[in-house]
C-alpha cells in the first residue's frame, strides 16, 4: 500500500488579547475656586453711658412739665459732657432748640408760686445755684411765708460758703415752719455750718414752752398764686 503523505504541522497563530474595558485615563486636575473671604463682623452698637441716659430722661421730664429753663440747662450739660453719643446727642440738640424757643416766648420768672418753687428745687438739684436763688428770692418777694424758699436760699448760701447769709435764711425758714429744724439737722448741705454755734442753736430741739409759743406765732402758709 502506498503511504499517505504526512500532514504539515500548521502553526496556530496566537490570539491577540484585547481588553474589553480599558482603564480610565487619569483625570486632569479641576479648578476649584478659592472660598469667599469671611464676612466682616457686624459692628455692635455701643450703648451710651448710663449717666448720659439719665440726664437725657431728666431733660425730657422737664419738658413735659413745661419747665423749659431746667430742660435747657440739662440738655446743655448733656451736650457738654457727652458730645459724641450719636442719636442721644442729636435728640438733645433738637430738644434744646425747642426749650430755647419756648423760653423766648415766656417772660422770666413766670408761673405761680408753686411752679417757681418746683423750678427752684430742680435747679438746686441740678447744681444751678444761681437760678435756684433767683427763683426762691422772687417767691419770697411775693410771699414771705414760704419757708421752702427761705430754706433753698439757705442751702445756696451754705454751698457758697456764706455762713452768715445761710444762717439768716435758715432762721427765717425755721421761724416760718419749725419742722425745717429737723430737716436742716439731717441735711448734708449744711455741713459747712457745723463749726457755727448759732447753727447748732438753731437745729437743737426747743423746749416745750418755746415750741408752744413758736406754734402760736407761726403764720399760716399761703397757697401758690
Amino acid at each position: 500500500m502506498a503511504k499517505r503523505p504526512a500532514k504539515k504541522a500548521v502553526k496556530k497563530k496566537a490570539k491577540k488579547t484585547t481588553l474589553k474595558h480599558a482603564p480610565p485615563a487619569p483625570a486632569s486636575p479641576r479648578y476649584v475656586p478659592a472660598p469667599p473671604p469671611p464676612a466682616p463682623p457686624v459692628p455692635t452698637t455701643r450703648q451710651p453711658p448710663a449717666e448720659a441716659v439719665t440726664a437725657y430722661e431728666r431733660g425730657i421730664a422737664a419738658l413735659h412739665r413745661h419747665d423749659y429753663k431746667t430742660a435747657s440747662s440739662t440738655f446743655q450739660t448733656l451736650l457738654a459732657q457727652y458730645p459724641t453719643e450719636g442719636f442721644l446727642t442729636d435728640r438733645a440738640r433738637v430738644y434744646l432748640e425747642l426749650a430755647a424757643r419756648e423760653l423766648g416766648r415766656r417772660p422770666a420768672g413766670s408761673g405761680n408760686i408753686e411752679e417757681r418753687l418746683t423750678a427752684a428745687t430742680l435747679a438746686l438739684n441740678n447744681h444751678d445755684d444761681g437760678e435756684a436763688a433767683r427763683l426762691a428770692g422772687d417767691v419770697l418777694k411775693d410771699d414771705r411765708s414760704q419757708d421752702l424758699a427761705a430754706y433753698l436760699l439757705a442751702v445756696v448760701a451754705s454751698r457758697r460758703g456764706d455762713v452768715d447769709t445761710a444762717l439768716a435764711h435758715l432762721r427765717d425758714a425755721i421761724n416760718i415752719n419749725p419742722e425745717c429744724r429737723l430737716q436742716a439737722r439731717q441735711d448734708e448741705e449744711f455741713d459747712p455750718l457745723m463749726d457755727s454755734d448759732e447753727f447748732h442753736a438753731l437745729i437743737e430741739a426747743p423746749s416745750s414752752a418755746a415750741t408752744a409759743a413758736g406754734q402760736a406765732r407761726k403764720p399760716v402758709r399761703k397757697t401758690g398764686r
